[in-house]
C-alpha cells in the first residue's frame, strides 16, 4: 500500500541542495556565536573542504555543448 510508504527528508535535487545550504548556514552562524573563530579561519577551512571534495572525484558531470 502506498499509504504505508513514507519518505523522510528532501525528495528531489533542489530540496536536497536547499537542505544542505540551510544546514551549512546554521552551522556557520553557530560557530560564529559559540566559538572564538573568525571568518578568515572559516573560509580557509571551507576552501580546504572544497579542495578535498574536488580531489575525491565525485564531481564528474556530462555537459552538452551545442555546436
Amino acid at each position: 500500500m502506498e499509504d504505508d510508504f513514507y519518505i523522510s527528508g528532501p525528495r528531489d535535487y533542489d530540496e536536497q541542495t536547499d537542505a544542505f545550504r540551510f544546514e551549512l548556514d546554521d552551522m556557520v552562524e553557530r560557530y560564529l556565536h559559540e566559538f572564538d573563530i573568525n571568518t578568515f579561519v572559516m573560509i580557509g577551512a571551507l576552501q580546504e573542504k572544497v579542495q578535498e571534495l574536488i580531489n575525491s572525484g565525485n564531481g564528474e558531470m556530462d555537459i552538452r555543448l551545442d555546436d
